[in-house]
């Protein structure tokens, strides 16, 4: 076991890494419990493989900001989401999604090695490298689509069990659901460019999903997401240094083994 003084060393060298997966936590925990109370969460692992379909784009044609193609993608796959929701056919669409953009996104760079590598890299969460210019950009705005999220959990929760009494309140379900979508993708867009799909995915789905069959009030729930994720993330930190493993899959497994404690419990309770 590792002493203090090294652990100190350890947070100061990937102290971006942690603050990026820090503030990924709030955001997509936060948004992550209406993904499953709307039964989103097929477009949540869809979309990040469009995401990385377009910072894939990004990385081949080299440009300066791969995040501006990969908003582009996360831009499309929105829209087709949308209209494929419209002819009732997003239960179609959606496994489609994710299939294309696990394809495509190495595809796209399959004869570029080091570029490949990246993709995969952000694909796995494995060795993200995050500047501390990468976390300014992206924390706070995570953060803030989080708690955006959180305010108006009156509006999701209603969409989520009765839109036809949204529609006939005159809550226009199309614009407020776009709403959630767009708050979805920067959640997603941001967390892919900064810690890794797999991290996203972790963090966006787990902790909603343990905390979920305990209580019976939003705000509770949201607030015991966030928590959870934030030690999640400093659970999977630890574990990754002590194990040597990889931090997204320490996170992601240290969440999963959670989830079924916590369904069991529930169960014999």
């Amino acid at each position: 076991m590792m002493g203090t003084q090294q652990y100190l060393e350890l947070i100061d060298l990937n102290g971006p890494a942690l603050v990026a997966a820090a503030a990924l936590a709030v955001g997509a925990s936060l948004v992550g419990v209406f993904v499953l109370l709307r039964r989103d969460a097929l477009l949540a692992l869809a979309l990040p493989q469009a995401v990385a379909v377009g910072a894939a784009v990004g990385l081949r044609g080299q440009w300066e900001r791969p995040v501006i193609p990969a908003l582009a993608a996360a831009a499309v796959a929105l829209v087709l989401v949308a209209w494929s929701r419209v002819r009732r056919a997003d239960h179609l669409l959606l496994p489609c999604l994710y299939v294309g953009g696990l394809s495509l996104s190495v595809l796209v760079i399959a004869n570029a090695a080091t570029h490949l590598h990246d993709v995969q890299h952000m694909l796995s969460g494995a060795d993200v490298f995050v500047t501390w210019p990468q976390v300014r950009e992206s924390a706070a705005l995570l953060i803030v689509g989080g708690l955006v999220c959180a305010v108006l959990w009156r509006r999701w929760l209603l969409l989520a069990q009765n839109p036809t009494a949204a529609q006939l309140a005159g809550l226009r379900p199309a614009l407020w659901d776009a709403l959630f979508l767009v708050l979805l993708a920067l959640v997603v867009v941001l967390g892919t460019s900064t810690s890794g799909i797999l991290m996203v995915l972790a963090l966006l789905i787990l902790p909603g999903a343990t905390v979920l069959p305990w209580v019976t009030r939003i705000p509770p729930a949201l607030a015991a997401s966030a928590i959870l994720a934030l030690l999640l993330v400093a659970s999977g930190f630890v574990m990754s240094i002590e194990m040597d493993w990889p931090f997204s899959q320490s996170v992601g497994g240290l969440g999963f083994a959670i989830v079924i404690a916590s369904h069991a419990l529930r169960r014999h309770s």
